[in-house]
């Protein structure tokens, strides 16, 4: 087997050509491209040949592989995993090798193998926007997102979170939470959409009871016009959870992107029970996907 390094535009052309799951649900030949360029920055896409003929490709950065695909005639997906770990291998060295976003037909294969686990998965979910007027009890108000309320922000998603569903799979870490909060504010801000991010605040005590942050990314082309809005994250603190404010924070959101984006999308974690949540809000459940781990 021979693994060459390949220009990431034709990385991104053969992926999106190949790949036999579109797990974020991208409809625009363009805005998988466009997409997957951009998630590839500071990464290696490596071909796969076989006696000069491609077989696949996969992507390796920082003990990371991610965006696998196999081209026609197909061999086994074990046989193209067997030398895409045999390679990571040797390359990363005896640490732990990560599997990000792979798509269900892999999982399958993958979890068959000794030496890889399951971590967690995932699956998009997506819905049409429209106008909503949603409501809240009279104990709590709508607001708005600033810089002043970020530190309380990130306070809020760490309490969730450590109280959630997530934490029985990976607990939270505060630093990679304000990372991701710091990362939202900036991209959704290029883009003049945080507005479509809200909060919910206790009105007595002005304490935040729960955030919801969306917008549409930068990266993401003619966005004003055509583009999906994100919901990047919902959380409601434990001792104000079952008020409804999840529910409202997701409606009010839908409503602000209605203007500019036909649809909104979420990630959520499989098994978690805001799926069904989500569900009863009109979210479509799309394909799942995984991250795993392989140690050599």
């Amino acid at each position: 087997m021979e693994f060459t390094s390949v220009d990431i535009k034709k990385f991104a052309v053969f992926h999106t050509t190949y790949t036999d799951a579109n797990i974020f649900t991208r409809f625009d030949w363009n805005e998988r491209v466009d997409d997957t360029i951009d998630c590839l920055a500071n990464k290696t896409g490596l071909f796969v040949y076989d006696d000069d003929k491609l077989i696949g490709g996969f992507t390796l950065a920082e003990n990371k592989i991610s965006y696998p695909f196999m081209v026609p005639p197909y061999r086994t997906k074990k046989e193209f995993w067997d030398v895409v770990l045999s390679y990571a291998g040797h390359v990363d060295g005896p640490t732990e090798i990560f599997l990000n976003e792979i798509p269900e037909t892999d999982v399958h294969i993958l979890k068959q193998l000794s030496n890889v686990k399951l971590r967690h998965t995932k699956r998009r979910m997506l819905r049409p926007t429209e106008r909503y007027t949603p409501v809240l009890n009279d104990d709590f108000c709508f607001d708005i997102l600033t810089e002043k309320d970020k530190p309380e922000i990130i306070k809020v998603i760490f309490e969730a979170h450590s109280d959630g569903y997530t934490a029985m799979v990976e607990k939270p870490d505060i630093d990679e939470i304000k990372n991701a909060v710091e990362r939202r504010y900036d991209s959704f801000g290029k883009t003049d959409t945080l507005y479509m991010s809200n909060l919910v605040k206790r009105k007595t005590s002005q304490e935040i009871a729960g955030v919801c942050i969306a917008g549409i990314y930068p990266s993401s082309k003619n966005y004003s016009t055509s583009n999906f809005a994100t919901i990047h994250q919902v959380s409601v603190i434990p001792k104000y959870r079952r008020n409804g404010i999840a529910k409202a924070m997701i409606l009010k959101s839908i409503n602000d992107a209605s203007s500019v984006s036909p649809v909104i999308t979420l990630g959520v974690m499989v098994g978690n029970p805001a799926e069904t949540l989500y569900e009863e809000i009109g979210f479509a459940p799309g394909p799942c996907y995984s991250e795993l781990i392989y140690v050599p």
